[in-house]
């Protein structure tokens, strides 16, 4: 059995910087208020979302599709005007349904989401995106059509300005690996989040997808129509939180998640080639995460991460690690070789994105 990734001595190290808190995210009970008696739940957790609300709102309101669905609003807590736009928005459309609780994250607000969901298929949206008039019945044809537990559909990137700057498709197949961590753009089969609850509190609580949730996948649909709009923003944990102690909740989600895979009977999957390039790629994005915090926090996060790959069995397969250079700095435990790794980070990203588009590869 191996051992915790993090320990005591971390924790009197990094604790001082941001601590750790402990999270229960499975459940032995469902975690559904309600049996699923329509096609599809749509979540949507708001927080002073006012701006870009009312497109998400619109978008959603458009769909064309024969499939019953609902549409789950969720004000976590806002301080401007998204508690009566979701309110109203409630009124004009009996799909819709509104609840609000105290400010808790995204974590806490899908999780109410979650709990109320009828559908026997789950979308999650952010607040400030937009989807497509055909969105929900591409994704449930495509899963129906293959037999699928978890479908994907092709995404676009935009700015404040409404300007398409990136788009993602899909190779001929897709497997797990392929997947991003996000839960937008993607429809889940209900049972897939049966005692599972998205960590609260917690930065970076899109990990439980890659760990729990795609391990647990047997069949991937995907449809090539850009369905989604992603907006992005300077103002997501993926740009700030480099900046802020809290990017340390990159490393104790990880350590989160490897407690509960252990509880899910699903801790063998790390002994193989696709479990082990999860983890090495996760390790490796902890590790770029925390870069701007002192010294002693990423030499520590460095050290815990390269203790527990070291007890990880040779893969008999070829994992294709993200940055093949980290992941032998973490067998030789050459903190040194590490730090360069990451200091390459934006070349290697570029060149993941440069073989990603080659003929037959997915687009990540």
């Amino acid at each position: 059995m191996r051992t915790a990734l993090y320990d005591e001595k971390s924790d009197r190290v990094l604790s001082r910087a941001h601590p750790f808190h402990d999270c229960a995210f499975l459940s032995r009970e469902s975690i559904y208020r309600f049996p699923p008696t329509l096609d599809v739940s749509i979540i949507v957790p708001c927080y002073n979302a006012e701006r870009f609300l009312p497109h998400c709102i619109e978008s959603l309101a458009a769909q064309q599709t024969g499939c019953r669905y609902e549409v789950i609003l969720v004000d976590d807590g806002s301080r401007d005007g998204t508690g009566a736009l979701l309110e109203a928005a409630a009124e004009a459309n009996p799909a819709f349904r509104c609840f609000h609780q105290a400010n808790q994250g995204a974590a806490a607000a899908r999780n109410e989401g979650l709990r109320n969901a009828r559908g026997e298929y789950l979308l999650f949206v952010d607040a400030d995106d937009v989807v497509s008039p055909n969105y929900v019945q591409a994704l449930v044809d495509c899963v129906k059509a293959d037999g699928a537990e978890l479908g994907v559909c092709a995404y676009y990137s935009f700015a404040g300005d409404d300007r398409r700057y990136k788009t993602v498709q899909w190779g001929p197949t897709i497997e797990a690996r392929d997947l991003n961590g996000t839960p937008w753009g993607k429809l889940f089969h209900r049972k897939l989040f049966e005692h599972l609850l998205w960590p609260s509190g917690y930065w970076y609580e899109d990990t439980v997808l890659a760990f729990l949730v795609y391990p647990r996948v047997r069949k991937i649909a995907g449809t090539n129509l850009c369905a989604y709009g992603y907006r992005s923003s300077l103002q997501n944990a993926t740009h700030t939180g480099r900046n802020a102690p809290k990017a340390l909740d990159s490393l104790y989600i990880t350590e989160l998640v490897l407690r509960a895979m252990e509880a899910a009977g699903l801790a063998a999957w790390l002994d193989g080639a696709e479990g082990q390039e999860r983890l090495i790629d996760q390790f490796y994005l902890n590790q770029c995460r925390v870069q701007k915090l002192p010294k002693e926090c990423t030499g520590e996060v460095f050290r815990l991460q390269s203790a527990y790959a070291r007890q990880l069995p040779v893969s008999s397969g070829r994992p294709r690690f993200d940055s093949p250079l980290y992941a032998a700095a973490l067998r030789n435990g050459s903190a040194a070789l590490g730090d360069l790794a990451v200091r390459l980070e934006k070349a290697n990203k570029a060149l993941r994105l440069l073989k990603s588009r080659l003929p037959g590869q997915a687009r990540r």
